[in-house]
């Protein structure tokens, strides 16, 4: 009997194992393909074959040929200070909206759920016009800080609705028992609500700062100075060099995915480690 079950435990080791290839295979392969492409030097044709991927004499030439040809540095520099207020004004803001639709009651509440579903229907791109119609009659066009604009509505309808799930997990004699202390809703909210949902609040700021950290059409459309445009939009700048330049791109793509690839690694452990211990 120990026998077959050994052999059989050795099987769902080795069928996990391939399974977790198999779903890493596409999310590490580019980011592989990307590393190469940034260490190979510029002025040669693009790789033709596998063999032509491996770098000839690795290097940072592509790095310091971006470098300079756009502000890079002062351009993270913008994006990180996009993120550091959209993020947690995004949290905010949907956490307290999500808190209305979740621990509401009644049909308040699900007509605040149904708008917010509708919300989450309109395409982005119809929005995109009247926003910069908008932020430059109030003057406030070509500053770097007015792309967060958006966190002011949550960044995404989604982002409520995750909070609102979450918060629909939340006993209800818990909210009645704030209710019975004359706690308010915005103190229900912020000291019994919020605590109990860091998983949601952990996923909520990941996606948020994924959001601002690559967005491109806002800084496009109301970020002409180089020296106020994001990362992402400087990136963008460099999409358009010839094929044998290639490197130049790819280099600044890699530096520009390092932080965000490095708040995945660093929240995916705790959103999981947090959610696991509030099924608990």
């Amino acid at each position: 009997m120990t026998w077959p079950m050994a052999r059989r435990s050795r099987w769902r080791t080795t069928a996990r194992v391939l399974a977790v290839l198999a779903l890493l295979t596409p999310l590490v392969l580019p980011l592989v393909l990307l590393v190469l492409g940034a260490l190979d030097a510029p002025g040669q044709s693009p790789p033709q074959t596998a063999r032509d991927l491996l770098p000839d004499e690795p290097g940072r030439a592509g790095l310091d040929a971006a470098l300079a040809m756009t502000p890079l540095w002062r351009q993270l520099a913008n994006t990180a200070l996009v993120t550091a207020v959209a993020v947690p004004v995004t949290v905010l803001l949907a956490s307290s909206a999500g808190f209305a639709i979740g621990a509401g009651r009644g049909r308040s509440a699900r007509w605040l759920l149904w708008v917010t579903v509708l919300l989450a229907l309109v395409p982005p791109v119809c929005l995109w016009v009247p926003r910069v119609v908008l932020l430059r009659w109030l003057g406030l066009g070509g500053e770097t800080l007015t792309v967060t604009f958006t966190a002011l509505a949550a960044t995404s309808p989604l982002l409520v609705l995750l909070y609102a799930l979450a918060y629909r997990r939340v006993p209800v004699s818990t909210l009645d028992a704030a209710r019975s202390e004359s706690l308010g809703p915005v103190a229900t909210w912020w000291r019994v609500a919020m605590p109990q949902v860091p998983g949601a609040t952990f996923a909520v700021a990941a996606l948020a700062f994924a959001a601002h950290w690559g967005n491109v059409m806002e800084p496009t459309l109301l970020l002409t100075d180089p020296e106020r445009k994001t990362a992402a939009l400087g990136v963008r700048t460099l999409a358009g060099l010839e094929p044998t330049l290639y490197p130049v791109f790819l280099s600044a793509a890699l530096v520009v995915t390092i932080p965000p690839l490095l708040v995945f690694l660093l929240a995916q452990r705790r959103i999981f480690a947090l959610t696991t211990s509030e099924e608990r």
